[in-house]
C-alpha cells in the first residue's frame, strides 16, 4: 500500500490525461501534437471566434437563462482587464480558483486551493452591484471554456446523481424518481442515466427545475450578446489555459501549471475523497458505505482514471472498518490509476464508456437532446450527431452503471 511519504514521491512522475472528450474541432482542421505551437493555437482561437461571429450574426442573443444568473457567471478582474464566464463542469473550478489568485496578486499552483473554497471572495457582476455592464464588456478581453455537450451532460451525472451526493440526490434525484417512476418520498440515490436525461429533457421543455450543471452553455454565457475574443474548450483544456494566460500576459502563473495533468488528475482524486469523506454520514440512510465505494470506484473508471480491468479492491468487511481520516482508500485509487497508466489504454476506455452510456437512449430521446444543445453544437462548433453516439441500438445493452 503507498504511504503518504511515498505519495508524496510520486506526485512528480504519475502521468495522467485531462477530462477530455472525444469530439474533434469542427471549425479547424488540425492534426494536434502533445503540444501545440502558439500560432498554430492561435489560428485555431481565431476560427472558433469566427464560427461564434458567424452563427451569431443577426441573432441578439440565444439562451432562456435570466439577467441575475447570467450576471452571476461573470467574473470581472480589473487589474488583468479580464472578463471571465464560468460553466459549470467545464473547468470553472479551476479558473475561479486562480481568479482567487489574480485577486490577491499571488503567484502559486490554483490547485493549492481546495476544490471546496473556490468560491471564496467570487466577485461576480451580480455581487458588485453593477447597475451598467455593457463598458465593462466593451473595455475588456472576454473569455469562456465550453465542452461537447454530451461528455458534460454525463459527467455532471456522474458527480451530482451517480456518485454519493445527498444534496443533488434530494434537489435532482428525488424529482427524476418521482418523474420517471411515479414514486415520491424517495432518496433518488439510485436514478439511471436514462431516467436522469429524461428528467432532464423534461425540465428543458418545461423552463422549470433547471440546473447549472445541465443547462446548455448557451444559456449561461450568452454568446451572441457577449461576444466572446478567446473560446476554450475542455478537449484541448491544458493548451488553452496556457495560450489565455500569456495573452493576459500572465505567463507568471504557466511556470506553475509545468504539471498541470498530474496536478489535475491528482486534484480530481483528491477532491473525490474528501467528499466521500463529508458526505458518508448522510449517504448512509439510503445507500451502504461499500456501495458508496464502489460507485466512485466506477465513476473513476467511466471518467478514463482508472482502468476497467482493475477490480475493485475491497469487500464489505473492509469497507465498515474505513474511518473517516483514512488515506487507504486514496490510496488505493492511486495505485490503481498508476497500474492504470503503465498498462492500459485509457482514453479508449472513456470513449467506450461515453458510447455506452449513450446506447442506453433511443434514438429518439437523442434528438431530443440535440434540439435542448443546438445553440452549443452551432455556436462552439461541435458535432450534434456524431455517429458513434447514433449507431444502431442493440439488444441486451451491458448497463455500464450497474455494479
Amino acid at each position: 500500500m503507498l504511504t503518504n511519504n511515498l505519495y508524496k514521491a510520486e506526485e512528480k512522475w504519475i502521468e495522467v490525461e485531462l477530462d477530455k472528450g472525444v469530439t474533434m474541432e469542427n471549425t479547424i482542421n488540425v492534426s494536434r501534437p502533445e503540444k501545440i505551437k502558439d500560432h498554430t493555437l492561435g489560428a485555431i482561437m481565431k476560427s472558433r471566434k469566427h464560427n461564434l461571429d458567424k452563427q451569431c450574426y443577426n441573432r441578439i442573443d440565444v439562451g432562456r437563462s435570466d439577467e441575475d444568473n447570467f450576471k452571476a457567471h461573470m467574473q470581472f478582474v480589473p487589474e488583468e482587464k479580464m472578463v471571465y464566464c464560468g460553466i459549470e463542469k467545464v473547468g470553472s473550478t479551476f479558473w475561479r480558483r486562480l481568479i482567487q489568485l489574480l485577486h490577491k496578486h499571488e503567484i502559486r499552483s490554483p490547485y493549492s486551493i481546495k476544490p471546496r473554497d473556490c468560491m471564496q471572495n467570487y466577485k461576480s457582476f451580480q455581487s458588485q452591484k453593477l447597475d451598467n455592464y455593457h463598458d465593462i464588456l466593451k473595455e475588456n478581453s472576454k473569455f469562456l471554456f465550453v465542452r461537447d455537450p454530451y461528455s458534460r451532460l454525463l459527467s455532471g451525472y456522474l458527480d451530482k446523481i451517480f456518485s454519493p451526493n445527498p444534496y443533488y440526490w434530494y434537489l435532482i434525484g428525488s424529482k427524476a424518481v418521482e418523474f420517471t417512476r411515479k414514486q415520491k418520498k424517495h432518496c433518488g440515490h439510485d436514478v439511471t442515466f436514462p431516467e436522469m436525461v429524461e428528467y432532464f429533457i423534461h425540465t428543458e421543455e418545461q423552463n422549470k427545475d433547471r440546473d447549472g450543471h445541465f443547462l446548455p452553455a448557451t444559456d449561461h454565457c450568452r454568446p451572441c450578446f457577449v461576444k466572446y475574443d478567446y473560446i476554450g474548450k475542455m478537449e484541448t483544456f491544458a493548451d488553452d489555459v496556457h495560450f489565455i494566460l500569456k495573452e493576459f500576459n500572465l505567463e507568471n502563473y504557466t511556470s506553475v501549471l509545468k504539471d498541470f495533468k498530474t496536478d489535475s488528475i491528482l486534484d480530481s482524486i483528491t477532491d473525490t475523497v474528501e467528499t466521500f469523506r463529508d458526505v458518508r454520514s448522510t449517504f448512509t440512510k439510503c445507500l451502504s458505505i461499500y456501495g458508496g465505494l464502489q460507485k466512485i470506484w466506477r465513476k473513476l473508471q467511466i471518467r478514463g482514471i482508472i482502468s476497467e480491468q482493475i477490480k475493485f479492491p475491497f469487500n464489505k468487511n473492509d469497507a465498515t472498518k474505513f474511518k473517516p481520516s483514512s488515506q487507504t482508500f486514496k490510496n488505493a485509487i492511486i495505485n490503481a490509476h498508476i497500474e492504470s497508466k503503465k498498462q492500459y489504454n485509457l482514453k479508449d476506455q472513456k470513449r467506450k464508456y461515453l458510447i455506452s452510456a449513450y446506447n442506453l437512449l433511443p434514438i429518439a430521446t437523442m434528438d431530443k437532446l440535440q434540439k435542448i444543445f443546438q445553440n452549443d453544437f452551432q455556436i462552439f462548433g461541435y458535432d450534434k450527431r456524431p455517429d458513434y453516439l447514433y449507431q444502431p441500438r442493440q439488444k441486451n445493452i451491458v448497463d455500464i452503471f450497474k455494479l
